[in-house]
């Protein structure tokens, strides 16, 4: 018997091979929560702390079926596009190989054995609709989309989401959730996951059906057919569908063992886009793109062509015949292949990685020129990090000598990459690198930062958000860059000594991010470093960092260019004193500032930032003693207020909160909220 209380396993009998002279044989039903986290690209909570972090995803649910803001669930750092609408924002390389849906963040989860899964359900405490994918994983390393969907807008009601799952013939205990933000009015919490698989692999009878559709189909008299977001009317009955199909398995499924199963997982990024193409990102954006071309630029071209003296012919282009590759193409419309090569790879440069494999085979014209450096001066990969590996990179380097910009994010961190393939890599074509983004990449470690800082000099942005394989030794190498411009280490080992000589040797940098960062840093030394060689800082992120006190705050209103601050949940500022007035009072130009849990906080504290009139969202969670008064003096005397958050302001009553939404609703006023022995059952 199991004496796990986070697994669950039934036995449940059926006929092996669908054959009735075959006996009965039993198939275990394994249901279990998360034994670890192993990954996640960021969370609330911070490095002390198990409050609003990934590891609060381990076990049963601890606060389902209630709906609020608990500590004990997992919360990501962002929601919404405010982010993206912040001086610190950023613009993605490659803009074309996104996907329709870009994620944000992901987190990866592991459980107790290895299962043919059937459902997957994310137990959402809290603004639920963020979860767009899901992954499994085998224990080869190959990944396999589960599920994919868009974000939703979701009424305030917590639930269990089960979609339907793609069938999955190899066994996982590994998995990957993905989300997108964009629609979220506020956080959203995660309280648990749960896993419900098979340890042999079942097949329904009907072969063009998968396990999933067919829960459905049992689950169809009892499902609520108005509920379009799955949202649990009665939590107890989730597995109704399921208790269904196992109390009369054999009617439905047959058992298959020893059957081999082409992996098509197991390719490169190449193949994938060659063969796997329902993972890759659509092509709508570069027909979009390539059809304004067609429309606002093309008959001029066209005409500017006909008129000139280099056309072999007096027939215009429309009839003008071209010989290409030993073929003769006759177009009434015109002829493509008499464009300029210049003008063809300007077109062929707004498609994304999958259209360029696709052109390539056309005919020997189209492969030379889909090769040509000029289309991978930009260079997006991060869509593509479950297929990523050592082969990829080969491919690329002869298409990269020219590459500027590159975004790795996410990928390599399944061991099929070594560091060496990676510094390699860069030694070959990271000579021009001007914008390098490395978040989450495992792969980095010490080796590949000196490769960088050796051959990357022209660097201008660099993020290692997350890459914790990088210790303080390594980041010595970066002193050698000078021409930075943002600087990306959230939850990195950088100490003290080795941020100032980085600082020291950049002072073209305009924004930072510095949060999460370790207690072994000295924040207020490294302030006094940036407003000594930095003058042109313009956004610093200091959430979560417990060293900065009121005279690094005091230091920094030296840099009076800043537009945007983080000193979200900086304990270490527990005398204020006029160090903020100091630092409002000075620094006109700010447009995003969050005080996120300074408890202490008065109104007085705030009052000079009345005067900054650019200012566009406000961040005062958790101040209590925070007066009605002066929040509506920002109301009033803010007009590009935009975001202002009050929650947990014990003084300023929901009721003030309500009146300010009707008053001014052109400003978002957040109020977080709890609702305990909440039942999903209830109407709200």
């Amino acid at each position: 018997m199991n004496t796990n209380k986070n697994i669950k396993i039934d036995l449940v009998p059926i006929i092996e091979n669908n054959h009735n002279d075959k006996p009965k044989r039993l198939v275990k039903f394994v249901e279990q929560y998360v034994k670890r986290v192993r990954g996640f690209s960021s969370q609330y909570g911070s490095n002390i702390s198990i409050s609003y972090t990934a590891y609060n995803l381990v076990g049963s649910p601890s606060k389902f079926p209630n709906y609020g803001d608990f500590p004990q669930a997992f919360v990501m750092r962002t929601y919404g596009n405010w982010w993206d609408h912040a001086p610190s924002r950023s613009t993605d390389y490659m803009y074309q190989n996104n996907e329709l849906i870009d994620s944000h963040d992901y987190v990866d989860i592991e459980y107790y054995t290895e299962v043919y899964p059937i459902r997957v359900s994310i137990y959402e405490t809290y603004n639920p609709g963020s979860v767009i994918k899901i992954w499994a994983r085998d224990s080869s390393g190959h990944w396999l989309q589960l599920w994919s969907g868009f974000p939703q807008k979701i009424s305030h009601k917590p639930r269990i989401f089960s979609p339907p799952l793609n069938s999955c013939k190899f066994k996982t205990k590994i998995l990957r959730i993905e989300f997108n933000h964009s629609l979220l009015d506020y956080y959203t919490e995660l309280d648990a996951v749960l896993l419900i698989g098979t340890t042999e692999l079942l097949l329904p009878h009907d072969n063009f059906q998968t396990i999933s559709v067919l829960l459905q189909q049992l689950g169809s008299h009892y499902a609520n057919h108005n509920d379009l977001y799955n949202l649990t009317p009665d939590n107890l009955k989730i597995n109704y569908d399921l208790e269904v199909f196992k109390s009369d398995l054999p009617r439905y499924c047959a058992l298959y063992k020893n059957i081999i199963f082409d992996n098509d997982l197991k390719g490169t990024l190449v193949s994938q886009i060659k063969l796997n193409c329902q993972h890759l990102p659509p092509i709508s954006e570069s027909i979009n793109v390539l059809q304004r071309f067609l429309q606002d630029d093309f008959l001029k071209l066209i005409k500017d062509i006909n008129n000139s003296s280099a056309l072999t012919t007096t027939q215009p282009l429309t009839t003008c015949v071209k010989s290409v590759n030993n073929q003769c193409f006759s177009k009434s419309c015109g002829n493509f292949c008499i464009l300029p090569d210049e003008m063809i790879l300007k077109i062929l440069s707004n498609l994304d990685l999958k259209s360029l494999s696709r052109i390539s085979r056309v005919n020997k014209y189209f492969n030379m020129i889909a090769q040509d450096t000029l289309l991978y001066t930009s260079l997006n990969l991060k869509p593509y990090w479950y297929c990523f590996n050592t082969r990829t990179l080969e491919l690329f380097i002869p298409k990269c000598q020219l590459l500027r910009r590159l975004d790795l994010s996410w990928c390599g961190n399944d061991n099929f990459l070594q560091s060496q393939n990676i510094a390699n890599f860069f030694t070959l074509c990271g000579h021009h690198l001007t914008h390098l983004r490395l978040n989450c990449c495992q792969f980095v470690n010490d080796s590949v930062i000196e490769t960088i800082s050796t051959t990357c000099e022209y660097l201008k942005e660099l993020c290692l958000r997350h890459c914790t394989a990088i210790t303080n030794d390594g980041f010595y190498y970066l002193s050698k860059l000078n021409n930075l411009e943002r600087l990306e280490l959230y939850r990195t080992l950088i100490e003290t000594s080795n941020l100032c000589l980085i600082l020291r040797n950049n002072p073209r940098m305009r924004h930072l991010n510095l949060a999460g960062l370790t207690d072994y840093l000295n924040m207020d030394v490294v302030v006094e470093e940036i407003t000594c060689s930095c003058p042109y800082v313009e956004s610093i992120d200091f959430w979560k960092i417990r060293t900065l006190t009121s005279a690094g705050i005091r230091t920094l209103s030296s840099c009076v260019n800043l537009r945007e601050v983080d000193f979200g949940w900086c304990t270490g500022i527990t005398a204020i004193g006029d160090a903020l007035r100091i630092f409002f009072a000075t620094c006109r130009h700010l447009e995003k500032v969050f005080l996120t849990a300074l408890r202490n906080l008065s109104d007085r504290d705030i009052e000079p930032l009345l005067l900054c009139h650019q200012l566009q969202q406000l961040d005062l969670l958790g101040a209590r003693y925070l007066t009605p008064e002066i929040c509506i003096r920002f109301l009033l005397c803010c007009p590009k207020l935009k975001l202002i958050d009050l929650s947990f302001c014990d003084s300023i009553s929901d009721t003030k909160i309500e009146e300010w939404r009707e008053l001014y609703p052109h400003v978002s006023i957040k109020r977080s909220f709890r609702l305990t022995d909440f039942h999903v059952g209830d109407n709200m």
